[in-house]
């Protein structure tokens, strides 16, 4: 008969097992890192999705208007998720930052401006500014504040 002898110290040792959790470790960080840097440049892009939306829906409302909304009608828009509409035409509605619930600073803060004239069934603006944040780099720039006026985006505040 052949008896088959069975080594006691098979296994891992406890260094291996420490080495093994270690780099799952550090696997598992760096898949995170890059899934953070992914979440930033898909709300950056989002918002500048979002700017180029606000755009045609506030020519849309030019058009019907022959003027821009008042910021009071487009705060009240937003915080109520409604359609901003002009002489009973719906025009759009205005959106939410992918993240403004948890952090304001990166809300869209709308600021009518210019002259004020009556359209739409109140005053209406000769021009606006939409005020947002990107996170980070973006075709437009490095993170940092941005406006959006009739005239596009610009990093300096057009009034």
């Amino acid at each position: 008969m052949n008896h088959v002898t069975r080594n006691k110290n098979s296994g891992f040792t406890l260094i291996e097992l420490l080495v093994v959790v270690a780099i799952i470790g550090l696997l598992a960080s760096i898949v995170l890192v890059g899934m953070g840097n992914a979440r930033i440049k898909g709300r950056d892009a989002k918002r500048l999705s979002d700017t180029q939306a606000v755009k045609s829906g506030l020519d849309i409302y030019y058009s019907f208007g022959s003027g821009y909304p008042a910021t009071t009608e487009w705060d009240n828009a937003q915080n109520n998720l409604t359609q901003l509409a002009c002489s009973g035409q719906t025009a759009f509605k205005p959106p939410q930052d992918p993240i403004n619930t948890s952090n304001p600073a990166f809300d869209y803060v709308y600021t009518q401006g210019g002259t004020a004239s009556t359209g739409c069934g109140g005053n209406v603006y000769s021009t606006y500014k939409i005020q947002f944040t990107t996170e980070g780099a973006t075709g437009i720039g490095p993170a940092g504040t941005y406006y959006l006026h009739p005239g596009g985006i610009t990093s300096t505040a057009p009034f």
